[in-house]
């Protein structure tokens, strides 16, 4: 039998029931801020275009506030000329999914023929793009 009081057993059970468990290690993921900067340095060494749309407002100073942006919502994240094609990529990380104006414009922009992919890693948008740009027949 312990020496401690039953109080104090009670405290160190409840605490080491309540800890917290280490995370188990595994590969990190990539920020969606750090695979869209990987995406568009990837296209543009491969001597093509390739820049971020950004659909954030813009801070007014003299309204101090920040002022909605005139881009349609739900563009994808990145925008690229491939082969004097227009390629767009949407980038999402971890749990994140496509919201319905997202859906409507990817569906729009593949009608009139765009190339759009939608990356949740980098591997992924790189055996896209072999694919899709790099390999022989092109599209």
């Amino acid at each position: 039998m312990s020496q401690q009081p039953a109080f104090r057993q009670l405290q160190n059970f409840i605490g080491e029931q309540t800890a917290r468990k280490p995370r188990k290690k595994g590969p990190k993921t990539e920020s969606a801020n750090a695979l869209t900067r990987r995406i568009i340095t990837h296209i543009r060494n491969r001597g093509h275009f390739a820049t971020r749309l950004s659909s954030t407002g813009t801070f007014r100073e003299d309204l101090k506030k920040f002022v909605p942006s005139q881009q349609r919502t739900g563009l994808p994240d990145i925008l690229a000329v491939v082969e004097s094609r227009a390629c767009f990529v949407e980038v999402k990380v971890g749990r994140d999914t496509l919201s319905p104006d997202q859906k409507k414009a990817i569906a729009e922009l593949e009608s009139a023929g765009a190339a759009v992919f939608v990356a949740h890693d980098f591997d992924s948008f790189a055996d896209w793009f072999t694919a899709q740009f790099l390999t022989p027949p092109f599209a």
